[in-house]
């Protein structure tokens, strides 16, 4: 099997017009979309963004009478501790192949929100690492940690401070994605839209020595043109940590694919 993309966007996530067939002129066997779940969206003046389940499977049932393709269902989760129970409840008896675990707020602003820029950074990244590792502890029907820099995106750290905040941070949460065995997701928006290729450089490294082995890819379109954004760029950067398999998830079960 080949890897393909398993962190995608269409129009039944709130922040993006993509159509599925635009996707589905790019891939090559199978296709996955991991529409966003955000409850109490800051984004969206706090309104809960949620895909709507039904239309969502009733247009991947009329695209695969339509074409060879196989379409899997995805879910992004927004973590917030917060809304758990009400993430939950729309999860239960839901049928996703995949669900990536995200955190991008803290129930008061998106760490993509300007007032990040008021913050200390030691603070911001406390508070976001934390987050992150409730994250990790609470979602046990997640299968991906994705784009664990989100947070400090908005930040203009050197590699070296932000090993010298993140650290004490990173370990535990990474030997607790060890333990839950999710995967660690090399975003391409944050590796190349974010310029964020360094912090990679020290993290992956640091989650290898503590026994990391799982690896995805994912591009976080949001538009076809992005499918697969740097995917070589991204596969070339693992190969050089030793790193010669990456996940995929059908039905929640874990297969590796060769590089």
């Amino acid at each position: 099997m080949t890897y393909y993309d398993q962190h995608l966007h269409t129009h039944h996530s709130f922040d993006c017009q993509e159509s599925f067939e635009n996707y589905l002129a790019l891939s090559p066997g199978q296709l996955v979309t991991t529409e966003h779940l955000d409850l109490c969206n800051p984004a969206e003046d706090f309104a809960d963004s949620m895909p709507d389940y039904d239309a969502y499977t009733a247009e991947i049932a009329e695209l695969e009478a339509k074409h060879t393709i196989r379409i899997l269902k995805g879910i992004e989760i927004g973590f917030v501790k917060e809304h758990w129970p009400a993430i939950a409840s729309y999860l239960a008896g839901k049928d996703f192949d995949v669900q990536l675990l995200s955190v991008h707020q803290n129930g008061k602003y998106d760490y993509m929100d300007d007032v990040v820029l008021t913050l200390d950074p030691q603070e911001l990244i406390a508070d976001y690492y934390t987050r992150m590792l409730s994250a990790v502890e609470t979602a046990d029907s997640c299968n991906i940690l994705t784009h664990f820099d989100y947070g400090v995106r908005r930040l203009s750290l050197t590699p070296e401070a932000f090993q010298s905040y993140a650290e004490p941070y990173l370990i535990p949460l990474f030997k607790a994605v060890i333990e839950k065995q999710l995967a660690f997701e090399l975003n391409a928006k944050s590796f190349i839209t974010y310029g964020n290729r360094l912090l990679y450089n020290y993290a992956v490294p640091l989650y290898r020595s503590l026994g990391g082995k799982l690896f995805t890819l994912g591009s976080d379109a949001h538009r076809a043109a992005d499918y697969e954004l740097a995917f070589d760029d991204m596969s070339e950067f693992l190969k050089g940590f030793g790193v010669s398999h990456l996940a995929t998830y059908q039905k929640g079960k874990l297969q590796l694919v060769a590089m």
